[in-house]
């Protein structure tokens, strides 16, 4: 037994009072007394005593409750247990007294640096309590499985004389402190019981509520709730609620963080090795201790990405660790195999009924019906938070006395420009400043544009008449623009999209396709997903490179090129939105993506009469004109894009000139773009296979 140490006067801990003479109420005093005077300002911490000043210092006690005790019947500590806790407590709060003790119990004298509690002196000082044995510190007792201790290397390789201390989670709740435990940190976040529910819900999402929460409180240890769907706000805001009834509040994890110590983690029994620490494992551990001592609910949030497979076992691992009520989330259903029993639910988004009665009551709109209110809900699919986050934009930048027809008309651009922030660079903007004046045309493809619009426009009504769902599989509105390079295909998707007043995002390729394995699928995932709203048109230029037939599988490469092309399948099948596909080589498309598409438009190159209106509206109207003969300049055979191109270099040569725009200009120009096309022969002023409908401009051209 070691011999009492005289404190110092000048020794930062002389201040504690002494120890009380009656008995303390933990009942978790060490045999030795000598050690319980050393320890006196700690056990009163932990017995409620508020004569001294170290329950106002630390604040300890939880309405009267001493904490200590709480971790001891949540663990089953026995009695031993709970006093080795004591000790590690005592060791952190007064380190120079407890060093100094323990230096002398160990034969270092007055060596502060080589007093540490080990389990040889914890034994040695309080062997005499219930459940005293060396058992005690190996890894499935309660001390080690469930992280209350900390191991460290000791003075020899004896495991007797490892080194013993307190997690800072364990050590900050018996200091009162009932945050979320700092293993935890960038893995979980603690929503308190006061936020839950203030987001909103459609009718049939809170009556998933109150299915899961009937379902959680017949057992609560032992069943757990599973929410999938589409709707990502509502599942969390579904489990929350579900989970909500707990003053402690509901504990959001993210699981692809709590792995991100990687693949074969040991899981809540394996506790970490020495000099190894396995981050995962710990972070079960202080999920497990957080659940038990603070009464949180746990919501598992399984919407990461994690290695193939690996998601299921966390999920089975972190519902294994928690104890009471467990929700997970995550986009599609997880095969589960755990000892819970699991009730799973699909979250959908609001119908579009329930729709229009948020967007009713978000802007204060008489009839949710109005015609106005009909198309928007019609094009754009949100959930109920955004709406309602969208409405209060709408009501915030138009007066109190504003219109209905004002704020539906506001309504409807804070979708477009919501769509923007979400589809961000994935894809590349388009002005859509193009009207049906700018696009010249035969009358039969002009008609054929303006189904496409009308079909977009009137989809959920027919739908309707038809009984179809109005989300998913077969709402898609997917078209192909066909024809050689220049013939107006981006300007009619332009066209169609100013026409739905939507924007309209080309697809660049190059960020599409990728030379990994499975990322090109990601990365159209990201753009299909964040267009399926409704706020935006597609457009797949020079579409062929992605929607192209499928191969025989002779190599790998062909096989992972065939399932990329099955993706895209898929996909487009499941599609909501506006999706405008354009090639050169309609050939060479695969024969599936036709069966899918509404509409196909074969564009071909401007006859006589056409290619003249084009030359007429292809100078701004502020350009004399009066020099040119446009019927003459109509018989060269031009695509649209190729006059276009003319008319700017007549532009510049005339500009730079200094002259006035005339046909000798025209000629010129029209050399300009035969040459970039290899269609003028410059050697003998002619070309091969040249017409003579251009003769009278001097210049010799080939479709």
């Amino acid at each position: 037994m070691p011999s009492r140490t005289p404190k110092s006067r000048t020794d930062p801990e002389a201040s504690a009072p002494p120890a009380p003479s009656s008995a303390p109420l933990s009942q978790l005093v060490p045999p030795h007394q000598l050690l319980a005077a050393e320890v006196d300002l700690f056990l009163r911490i932990f017995e409620g005593d508020d004569s001294g000043d170290a329950s106002a210092l630390l604040q300890v006690h939880g309405g009267g409750e001493n904490r200590l005790h709480r971790l001891s019947r949540a663990f089953d500590l026995s009695e031993f247990e709970g006093a080795v806790v004591g000790l590690c407590v005592a060791c952190e709060l007064f380190p120079l007294r407890f060093r100094r003790v323990a230096a002398a119990a160990l034969g270092f004298g007055d060596e502060l640096s080589m007093g540490t509690l080990t389990p040889h002196l914890a034994l040695l000082w309080l062997g005499g309590l219930e459940g005293a044995s060396p058992q005690a510190f190996l890894p499935g007792g309660p001390l080690l499985r469930w992280g209350l201790l900390d191991t460290r290397a000791g003075l020899t390789f004896d495991q007797s004389l490892r080194g013993l201390s307190i997690p800072a989670g364990v050590l900050a709740f018996l200091q009162g402190h009932d945050a979320p435990d700092p293993a935890l940190d960038g893995v979980a976040q603690l929503i308190p019981a006061s936020l839950v529910g203030q987001v909103a819900l459609s009718d049939s999402q809170e009556g998933l509520v109150g299915q899961l929460q009937g379902f959680l409180d017949g057992d609560p240890a032992g069943r757990a709730g599973l929410l999938y769907g589409a709707d990502a706000s509502a599942r969390q805001e579904v489990a929350r609620r579900a989970l909500g009834g707990l003053k402690a509040g509901v504990l959001v994890v993210n699981l692809a963080g709590l792995n991100s110590s990687g693949p074969g983690s040991s899981g809540l029994a394996q506790p970490a090795k020495e000099g190894q620490p396995d981050e995962r494992a710990a972070r079960l551990r202080a999920l497990a201790r957080d659940s038990r001592l603070k009464g949180m609910a746990v919501l598992l949030d399984a919407t990461g990405d994690t290695e193939e497979g690996a998601m299921g076992n966390l999920v089975a691992a972190a519902m294994d660790a928690a104890a009471g009520p467990v929700v997970v989330v995550c986009e599609d259903a997880l095969p589960l195999q755990v000892a819970r029993a699991v009730l799973p639910l699909e979250v959908h988004k609001p119908s579009v009924q329930e729709q229009r009665a948020l967007w009713a009551a978000a802007l204060g709109l008489p009839d949710p019906q109005l015609a106005a209110l009909q198309r928007l809900t019609d094009q754009f699919h949100l959930d109920a938070a955004r709406i309602g986050s969208l409405a209060r934009e709408v009501r915030a930048d138009l007066p109190g006395n504003a219109g209905y027809a004002a704020r539906l008309d506001r309504a409807w651009t804070a979708c477009r420009v919501a769509g923007r922030r979400r589809i961000g660079g994935l894809a590349q903007r388009v002005s859509t400043g193009a009207t049906w004046d700018d696009v010249i045309l035969a009358d039969s493809d002009l008609s054929v544009l303006r189904q496409i619009v009308a079909h977009v426009q009137h989809r959920a009504a027919v739908n309707d008449l038809l009984g179809a769902p109005t989300g998913g599989r077969g709402r898609a509105v997917a078209a192909l623009f066909s024809g050689p390079s220049g013939t107006g295909k981006t300007l009619s998707a332009e066209v169609v999209a100013n026409a739905l007043n939507l924007d309209l995002y080309r697809i660049d390729l190059s960020g599409m396709v990728s030379k990994y394995i499975g990322e090109t699928e990601k990365n159209l995932k990201l753009v299909f997903d964040a267009a399926d709203d409704g706020g935006a048109v597609l457009l797949f230029d020079e579409a062929d490179a992605l929607f192209g037939k499928r191969s025989e599988v002779k190599d790998a490469h062909d096989r992972y090129a065939n399932i990329q092309v099955n993706y895209l399948l898929q996909r487009l099948e499941a599609f909501s939105g506006v999706a405008i596909l354009t090639t050169n080589l309609e050939s060479s498309m695969d024969i599936a993506f036709m069966r899918r598409l509404q509409f196909v438009l074969p564009f071909r190159a401007p006859q006589a009469r056409e290619r003249e209106r084009l030359w007429r509206q292809v100078f701004p109207a502020g350009v004399d004109v009066e020099g040119l003969d446009f019927g003459e300049l109509a018989q060269v055979t031009l695509a649209g894009g190729s006059i276009r191109n003319v008319a700017v270099n007549a532009l510049y040569l005339a500009v730079s000139r200094g002259e006035a725009l005339g046909m000798n200009l025209m000629r010129e120009a029209l050399q300009l773009e035969f040459r970039k096309t290899g269609r003028l022969n410059l050697g003998s002023g002619s070309s091969s296979g040249t017409q003579s409908g251009a003769s009278e401009l001097g210049v010799r051209g080939q479709a």
